[in-house]
């Protein structure tokens, strides 16, 4: 009996000292089997990753980039704004100015009180301003027409129109001059692009057709004009030419 007890007594002790020394080496192992199971899971998510990107086309990635810059860019396009406007203006033959913008701040960074900079905001962004334009009626229309489908991003909010001639003569053009009123768009780019172990997000089709639209947009170098632009004198018609009588 006493030989059991004692016995019982070795095998707890042998137990308990089992637990003592080996508990901290299991637990290690298993938070290393969990750390192990965790990595495999992420390398199959980075070669996934990987083979997503490099079956992505290169050219067309920086094609499609290119043109969402143009069309939508990441800073105040106040500069392309203008010449867009301009170099439309001349594609019609219309004349183009009374140029009213309210650009807003034109840094990009600031500095604030305790040295802090202000970044940029990932909302949708928007500069309010006012031109006019002026030529023959049905050439406004047509000018109006592809404004919204130039680059970058405009949305006509207000049409005017002055009539310039009298619109009773059949043998003479209606020219009017048209002040339009235009919202532009703009958003600033994502300051951190995700970590490296989430999947790559593709587009979905509506995304595509959109991005799809984005191509047909026309697209003006960003030069401003240093003389006026369309008719050198709108409303003369090739009367200054007949001879005198």
């Amino acid at each position: 009996m006493k030989q059991n007890k004692k016995l019982a007594i070795a095998v707890v002790i042998a137990i308990v000292l089992s637990i003592i020394v080996f508990g901290p080496v299991l637990g290690r192992l298993n938070q290393r089997l969990a750390v192990n199971k965790k990595l495999k899971q992420e390398l199959v998510g980075l070669e996934t990753k990987l083979e997503v990107l490099e079956g992505i086309d290169k050219q067309l990635i920086n094609e499609r980039v290119n043109q969402m810059e143009e069309v939508f860019p990441s800073q105040k396009p106040v500069v392309e704004i203008l010449s867009s406007l301009s170099n439309l203006a001349a594609k019609h033959g219309l004349t183009f100015g009374g140029v009213k913008l309210r650009p807003g701040e034109l840094a990009a960074e600031e500095e604030k009180p305790g040295n802090a900079k202000y970044k940029s905001s990932s909302k949708l962004l928007d500069i309010s301003f006012g031109f006019e334009v002026g030529g023959d009626f049905s050439t406004v229309l047509k000018f109006l027409s592809e404004l919204e489908s130039t680059s970058p991003l405009m949305r006509i909010d207000n049409v005017g129109l002055t009539i310039k001639t009298n619109p009773l003569f059949e043998n003479q053009a209606t020219a009017v001059i048209a002040s339009i009123d235009v919202t532009a768009y703009y958003q600033a780019a994502p300051e951190l692009l995700g970590s490296i172990s989430q999947p790559v997000k593709l587009l979905s089709k509506g995304e595509e057709l959109v991005l799809n639209r984005l191509f047909g947009f026309t697209l003006f170098e960003s030069v401003l004009p240093v003389a006026r632009t369309g008719k050198a004198d709108l409303f003369d018609f090739g009367l200054s030419a007949l001879p005198a009588l």
